[in-house]
């Protein structure tokens, strides 16, 4: 019956231990794949970065076109200049703007990676106490089947 017990405490004691391996080895996991979320985001970024340069550089094509066609002057063109002005300072504005959001929803990434470990982290912490609790749970009950206790003896030492 002791040896029952005893055998009892370990094998649950080592289900906990596999749970708390397994949480570890869950954030791990949780935690590469948003960070691979991040490095995708991170490209579509640098994506709609160049779209953004690229109308830019349409636009400036599009309108040197026009002015060549319609015998325009592009250098002494005041109308022209302002016009590019105006679309250089949009642009520069969209990018900044997509930037900064880039840069926002990395950080939501790296807070969420963290997260993810340190929830794993705790999960595993408390498994491996339960698993501690049941040893000592379990070699309580074995020594109270031997008749043994955690009282005193006679003498008034521990037994």
């Amino acid at each position: 019956m002791i040896e029952l017990a005893i055998a009892s405490a370990f094998v649950s004691a080592m289900g906990y231990q596999q749970a708390g391996r397994a949480a570890r080895m869950e954030g791990a996991l949780t935690a590469r794949n948003i960070k691979e979320q991040a490095k995708i985001r991170r490209l579509q970024a640098l994506q709609e970065h160049n779209d953004i340069m690229a109308n830019l550089q349409t636009f400036k094509s599009q309108n040197a076109a026009v002015a060549g066609t319609t015998g325009r002057d592009m250098g002494s063109d005041r109308s022209y200049k302002a016009l590019l002005k105006n679309a250089e300072q949009n642009t520069k504005t969209l990018a900044q703007r997509s930037n900064y959001q880039n840069l926002a929803e990395q950080s939501k990434y790296s807070q969420q990676a963290l997260m993810a470990v340190t929830k794993a982290n705790n999960l595993s912490k408390a498994y491996r106490y339960k698993a501690f609790g049941t040893l000592i749970s379990g070699g309580y009950k074995a020594s109270t089947m031997t008749g043994g206790g955690l009282g005193t003896s006679r003498s008034g030492l521990y037994t």
